[in-house]
């Protein structure tokens, strides 16, 4: 089954990212993600995407939860943990070093903070399957449950 809903949608995390130029040789980057969803459930494979300039020379995280990865080809910084319990919330900072322009004339626009996630279990638009009903002709035995599943699509934080 696949439906699309636009209204009255939870959204299960809060991406609080606060990026600060030092000048034009070095960026901090904090971040607050909070999952606002139950605290019995939890988010699997958690993955924040935080773009960095292109002249970024050396990054310096500092994370208690997870784990991050530099990835210079793609300019970008990875947060990723693996279990995401709900209601909890996780901060990641990092010292942004960066190497003199060749070209001074290009800024940084600052792109969004993007996520890749699954929440087993949780609906965002509140959709619930209250009975499902199979006619079947050969007596096949069927298993009643329902499972739900989150998955991100285009989840973007413009800082």
């Amino acid at each position: 089954m696949k439906y699309r809903v636009v209204d009255g949608i939870q959204l299960p995390f809060k991406v609080s990212p606060i990026v600060k130029e030092h000048g034009r040789s070095r960026l901090e980057v904090n971040i607050k993600l909070k999952a606002q969803f139950d605290p019995t459930l939890f988010a699997l494979n958690v993955i924040v995407k935080i773009p960095l300039p292109t002249n970024t020379a050396l990054v310096t995280p500092s994370v208690l939860t997870g784990k991050t990865k530099y990835e210079p080809e793609n300019h970008q910084l990875l947060w990723k943990v693996k279990r995401f319990p709900g209601g909890a919330e996780y901060s990641f900072s990092a010292e942004v070093e960066l190497s003199a322009r060749i070209d001074d004339k290009k800024t940084w626009n600052r792109p969004p903070v993007s996520m890749d996630f699954q929440v087993p279990m949780f609906t965002a638009s509140g959709l619930q399957v209250r009975f499902l009903k199979i006619i079947e002709k050969s007596n096949y035995a069927t298993v009643k449950w329902v499972r739900y599943i989150t998955k991100n699509g285009e989840y973007q934080y413009r800082v």
